[in-house]
C-alpha cells in the first residue's frame, strides 16, 4: 500500500481546484490509499468533502526538511520510501527528497524543479493507474548481492514464471516497449525501481554518478532505450545534480554480439566480448574519481556487463559501483574480478586487462517482487 502526500498547490493550481484530481484522490482514499494534503494556509472550504472522506489536511509552516514526510510515514506505520509525494513546487520537491520519499511531478505544475523530475504524471487518471500498478511493491529486490568489487541489485527473476516463462530476449523487448511507450506503465516501473533504491539508502549516498550500460550496437549519443530511464531514475531518487544528457558514461566503440540471442554461440563467461568493445567517455575523465556510480541495465544472467563496467569505473577512481538490473535470469550469476591495466577512457586490447577468479554468487532473493513487475511490463 502506498501513502500519497501532496500540497494544496498540486490540488488547486493557481488557486483553482482541479476537480478531476480531487475525484481521483477521493477514490484512492476510499479504496484504502491514505492521502495527506499539506499547506501553510488554513483549510479551504472546497476541500471539506475530501476531509470528510478521510483525507488528512495539515497546516505546516515549513516542510522542506523532510520531517513532515517522516512523521506521516511513522503515523501510518509505513517506511518513507512507501510515500509518494505529488509535487507542484520546489518546497514539495524538498519535502520528498529530504524525507526519502518517491517524487512524482503533479500534472499542472510549471515549476522547473518539478518538471525535471523523472516520474511525470500527465493527468489524474494516470496517477490512479500508477498507484494501482505500484502499490503492492514495498521496496524488495528479487536479487541482492554484494561482490568484493561491486554490488548488484535486480528487480525480478523472469526465468521461470509459471506456464509461460519469458526468455531474456522477450523480457528485453517488453522492457523496451514499456520504456518507449511512456505513460503510466513507465512511471510505475520508475516508481518501483525508485522505491527499492530508496529502501537501500540511495538518498543519503554522497557524490553519486549515474549511467546506463551501452547496448550491443549503441550509437553513443545517449539514445539507448535505458538512457532516458536512467536519467529519470536519477532525478527521482537522488540529490545529485551532475548528469550530462546526450553524453553517455560508456562508449561502445565496437558493436558486440547480443549475448542474449539463442544463436549467438558466444561464451558468456568470456570478458573479451565486453571489455574489448567498451570504454569510458573521455568527457568524464576528471569527474569519476571519488564518486559512487550506479549503472543501469535491462537484465543480467551471468553478471558480466556489471563486472566489466565496474572494472573500468574502479580504474577511473570510483569509490563504489552498483549495478541495477530490471531482470535477472537463472542462477548462474558470478563475480568477475576484472582489472584494467591501461587507460579506461580509451579502447582496451587483449593483454591490457586481466581476469582473476570467477566465482558463483547466490545472493539473497525475495519472491514477492516478481508479480508486480510482470504486471507492469505485460
Amino acid at each position: 500500500m502506498s501513502v500519497l502526500l501532496t500540497s494544496l498547490e498540486a490540488v488547486a493550481p493557481r488557486g483553482v481546484p482541479d476537480l478531476a484530481l480531487q475525484n481521483v484522490l477521493l477514490e484512492l482514499q476510499k479504496a484504502g490509499t491514505p492521502i495527506a494534503i499539506v499547506s501553510n494556509h488554513t483549510q479551504p472550504a472546497w476541500l471539506e468533502p475530501l476531509v470528510a472522506a478521510g483525507v488528512c489536511f495539515l497546516t505546516e509552516s515549513g516542510r522542506q526538511d523532510g520531517q513532515l514526510t517522516r512523521r506521516i510515514a511513522d503515523s501510518m506505520k509505513r517506511a518513507t520510501y512507501e510515500v509518494l509525494v505529488l509535487a507542484a513546487t520546489r518546497d514539495d520537491v524538498m519535502m520528498g527528497k529530504n524525507g526519502g520519499a518517491v517524487l512524482v511531478a503533479a500534472p499542472s505544475s510549471t515549476d522547473d524543479n518539478v518538471r525535471g523530475l523523472g516520474i511525470d504524471i500527465r493527468d489524474a487518471s494516470g496517477l490512479k493507474e500508477v498507484i494501482a500498478l505500484a502499490s503492492s511493491w514495498r521496496g524488495q529486490w528479487w536479487f541482492s548481492c554484494d561482490t568484493p568489487n561491486y554490488k548488484v541489485r535486480a528487480l525480478s527473476d523472469l526465468s521461470s514464471k509459471g506456464a509461460q516463462p519469458l526468455t531474456q530476449v522477450e523480457f528485453s523487448q517488453r522492457v523496451t516497449s514499456t520504456v518507449k511507450g511512456g505513460g503510466p506503465r513507465l512511471m510505475a516501473l520508475l516508481t518501483v525501481t525508485s522505491r527499492s533504491l530508496l529502501r537501500d539508502g540511495v538518498a543519503v549516498i554522497q557524490k553519486q554518478m549515474w549511467g546506463s550500460y551501452p547496448s550491443s550496437s549503441s550509437a553513443n549519443d545517449d539514445s539507448d532505450t535505458l538512457s532516458d530511464f536512467t536519467h529519470r531514475l536519477r532525478s527521482t531518487t537522488s540529490r545529485v545534480r551532475f548528469a550530462m544528457r546526450k553524453h553517455p558514461l560508456f562508449i561502445r566503440h565496437t558493436p558486440s554480439q547480443k549475448r542474449s540471442s539463442p544463436t549467438s554461440g558466444s561464451n558468456r563467461l568470456e570478458p573479451a566480448s565486453q571489455v574489448e568493445t567498451i570504454h569510458l567517455n573521455p568527457e568524464y575523465r576528471d569527474r569519476i574519481r571519488g564518486r559512487n556510480v550506479f549503472v543501469v541495465d535491462d537484465c543480467t544472467t551471468y553478471g558480466l556487463s556489471f563486472g566489466a563496467a565496474a572494472a573500468f569505473l574502479r580504474r577511473a577512481g570510483a569509490i563504489s559501483v552498483t549495478g541495477v538490473a530490471l531482470g535477472k535470469f537463472g542462477n548462474q550469476f558470478r563475480h568477475f574480478d576484472i582489472t584494467i591495466h591501461s587507460d579506461p577512457f580509451a579502447p582496451v586490447c587483449s593483454g591490457q586487462y586481466s581476469l582473476g577468479a570467477t566465482t558463483e554468487l547466490n545472493g539473497n532473493t525475495n519472491a514477492d517482487a516478481q508479480a508486480t513487475l510482470r504486471n507492469i511490463i505485460d
